[in-house]
């Protein structure tokens, strides 16, 4: 029998050949030969006649089942026991799910760019998933030894926090390249060796054009460039920090290596006017190069904690952390989905510049917040070791670049924007650290108060491209408000003990946790009717959204129906219920914006 190590090697291998082959397929223009999922129906031969298309499929269906045989190995492995691992592996089961429902409803429905485009974002987020569980199934007694003097002044990048800001450029490469090739604009800035450095575009060469597709090739290019240079450099300064002979070393080579024919790739992909083989191999050396770069970054991170100890955070960690990315990225996402439902279009860097100037923003209120409350979290087991209540950051520091952000932030979103966006920005950072913040230690209406600066990010979306708000932008505002309800009285009861040492007013501490139970349920039935609201309303969103929410909501319903069943008495079981409806709330929310963005 296959150890669970070798299928997740093999899953690993066979997601990077799909990923490629999804390339493949657009590169050749066979997406749309076959409408039916997953076979194609009425086709006598499809192999010869649809090729690449049919040989993706095939290839989705067995990482598919390839994902599955791994998700139960390692449930029934011992190393599971304890250590989330079968929560990880159920995850990607989930990932590799919902890739195929898109893939389905991107053939048969001919659904536009965004969808395609996201489809290729959420596979990468499947193989890094698959690269992160088979790190954890083969954590080994490291014996390389740190060089000191990468760490002598915290205000240094460490040599993780290098390979953590490559990843992000490789992300932002890639995905621009999905854009690219999903829009047709892969050629929009000419081809031939004249256009390697400048973009032809209205016929005239330039080094920034004014056309939109030009534009974003060469923001593009830019960004390749950027990772190519960066990702070499670092290549260099990992290979120099270890002794000859070290598998850091061979990484760091391996990483130098598929970065550096990533950019020739690029640079040959305009020489010889989109190639198609080397497009696919452009694709695949940046796929090849994020993948390398993640497996050296969770390797050098566990070495980092294990030789260094308190001192294995550098101060840009821990201004990272400090405005709670995990917290602001799901935010985030709620800004973007307003930004695509809105009615208007609108240039891509200007959507670009609102969305950052607003991530500014969340960041900046983040930190102001972890300010104001480092007494309270050096109570909690969950937040005593941040970098305020642990003492490895002084308090100054942290109001400086909290106020730094979010002062700049909104001055930008007032002058490169629009005035309504900035101010409903204050607004939800005035809301959030002088209204929640003090509350919820006094009163449980916190909850309440908090869920308004909560619900106001996809109405922003919706007012950078427009401007003001409408009735499709309250619809927005109510649907996160009401989430936000159940979903935090979930995490307050299997976390209610944390929330007491911290003297945080919280319903199952207050009025009990059969009234909590309650809440939850009721709450849930009031989501599923906001949320049906703009189709009920014919707010512009489909049929397909409409009963593909009433199926998401049912579910979701089902969930809350079965915590209400479940007796207080059994607070161990009721902990956990709650921990799955609060899991189950945060794979709620994505599917049903995304349902709202695909399906309209």
């Amino acid at each position: 029998m296959m150890r669970t190590r070798t299928v997740g090697l093999l899953t690993i291998l066979l997601t990077f050949t799909m990923l490629l082959l999804g390339v493949a397929v657009h590169n050749y223009g066979d997406s749309l030969v076959c409408k039916s999922w997953p076979l194609c129906y009425g086709v006598q031969n499809p192999v010869s006649l649809l090729g690449i298309n049919f040989i993706h499929r095939a290839f989705g269906l067995i990482v598919g089942l390839f994902t599955m045989i791994l998700a139960f190995k390692v449930t029934l492995s011992k190393e599971s026991e304890g250590s989330h691992l079968a929560e990880l592996s159920f995850f990607s089961l989930f990932l590799v799910g919902l890739q195929g429902l898109m893939g389905g409803l991107s053939s048969q429905y001919e659904l536009p760019m965004i969808v395609n485009t996201s489809h290729f974002i959420l596979s990468l987020f499947f193989l890094s998933t698959l690269i992160y569980l088979d790190y954890r199934l083969t954590q080994a007694p490291d014996n390389n030894h740190l060089n000191e003097n990468d760490y002598s002044n915290k205000w240094y990048l460490y040599l993780s926090d290098g390979l953590g800001l490559l990843l992000f450029f490789f992300l932002i490469s890639l995905g621009l390249g999905s854009l690219l090739r999903h829009s047709g604009a892969l050629g929009s800035c000419g081809l031939g060796n004249s256009s390697l450095i400048q973009c032809f575009s209205e016929g005239q060469y330039s080094l920034w054009p004014r056309l939109a597709p030009a534009q974003v090739h060469m923001f593009y290019r830019i960004m390749v460039f950027l990772s190519s240079v960066f990702g070499l450099a670092w290549s260099f300064k990992l290979f120099h920090a270890f002794s000859s002979g070290s598998k850091y070393r061979i990484g760091a080579l391996l990483l130098a290596l598929s970065v550096l024919f990533y950019w020739i790739s690029g640079a040959a992909l305009i020489h010889f006017e989109l190639y198609k083989p080397l497009v696919m191999a452009h694709n695949g050396l940046g796929i090849l190069s994020f993948g390398i770069a993640l497996r050296l970054y969770l390797r050098l991170r566990k070495l980092e904690k294990v030789s260094l100890g308190d001192h294995s955070i550098s101060m840009w960690r821990d201004l990272f952390e400090l405005t709670k990315p995990r917290l602001g990225s799901l935010v985030m996402a709620t800004v973007f989905v307003g930004i695509i439902l809105a009615p208007r279009s609108i240039n891509f860097f200007e959507g670009l510049i609102g969305f950052g100037l607003t991530f500014l923003l969340v960041m900046g209120a983040a930190a102001y917040n972890c300010y104001m409350e480092k007494e309270v979290d050096a109570f909690m087991d969950r937040t005593k070791n941040r970098a305020l209540p642990s003492g490895r950051m002084k308090p100054s520091t942290a109001f400086i670049f909290s106020v730094g952000l979010m002062g700049f932030s909104l001055v930008g979103l007032a002058y490169f924007t629009n005035l309504t966006t900035a101010i409903l920005g204050f607004v939800a950072a005035f809301l959030y650290l002088f209204a929640y913040t003090p509350l919820k230690q006094k009163s449980v209406i916190a909850l309440y108060v908090g869920a308004i600066p909560g619900a106001i990010p996809p109405v922003m979306g919706w007012t950078i491209v427009t401007g003001h708000m409408d009735q499709m932008a309250w619809a927005l505002f109510w649907i996160l408000f009401v989430w936000q309800l159940p979903h935090f009285l979930a995490i307050s009861i299997y976390l209610a003990e944390d929330y007491g040492k911290a003297k945080i007013k919280i319903y199952p501490n207050s009025f009990g946790k059969e009234l909590t139970k309650w809440g939850i349920f009721l709450l849930t039935l009031v989501l599923a009717f906001v949320s049906l609201y703009p189709w009920l309303y014919d707010l512009g969103v489909t049929d397909r959204y409409g009963y593909f929410s009433l199926f998401l909501n049912g579910l979701f319903s089902l969930l809350a129906l079965r915590i209400l069943f479940v007796s207080v008495a059994n607070e161990e079981l009721l902990r956990r219920w709650a921990r799955i409806y609060f899991l189950g709330s945060i794979i709620y929310l994505p599917l049903l914006l995304g349902g709202m963005i695909y399906l309209s």
